[in-house]
């Protein structure tokens, strides 16, 4: 990732984001959503910027988790269009839970639908589980959501270790 740069999101970048999320999910969040987290004493969101010509940026993916005592809630991941299939969100997600490092994380969870089956490879790949299958979640399609988790076992580096 020598070409790209992690950086905490700012509310200037929200209208970079906010495309990225309309091409990437059916139900988008909106501009108040991002700043709701960006003003959330307990949300962690950082972008990846690419760089261009002339030392400029231009934000490729983003992502935004909570953090509740020991346990980190991914609640957004998306790359743009033009760069999926290219390792970005796999290498993207690990840093950034690298970057909880000092804390004592016991586990890391999230939700995703049953059709975003490239988004289910990528968090099997990382090492998340399936945890549960809820039928009918989503009210604008009825399909499933899937729950999965990936655990921190204690003992390890930053208090905790891999469980895979």
């Amino acid at each position: 990732m020598s070409d790209l740069i992690i950086d905490r999101m700012l509310e200037k970048d929200i209208d970079h984001i906010l495309k990225i999320e309309q091409a990437s999910f059916h139900q988008p969040w909106s501009r108040a959503s991002f700043l709701s987290e960006l003003s959330n004493k307990y949300s962690y969101n950082f972008v990846l910027k690419l760089e261009n010509s002339f030392e400029t940026y231009q934000i490729i993916a983003y992502l935004c988790f909570r953090l509740i005592t020991d346990e980190i809630h991914l609640l957004k991941i998306a790359v743009t269009p033009e760069q999926r299939r290219k390792e970005i969100a796999f290498k993207f997600l690990n840093h950034c839970l690298g970057t909880f490092g000092g804390r004592k994380i016991k586990s890391v969870i999230l939700e995703a639908r049953q059709t975003n089956t490239a988004g289910i490879d990528l968090y099997k790949k990382i090492g998340f589980n399936i945890e549960a299958r809820i039928p009918n979640y989503y009210s604008d399609t009825r399909e499933d959501v899937i729950l999965m988790r990936k655990n921190f076992f204690k003992g390890g580096i930053n208090g905790y270790e891999d469980s895979n």
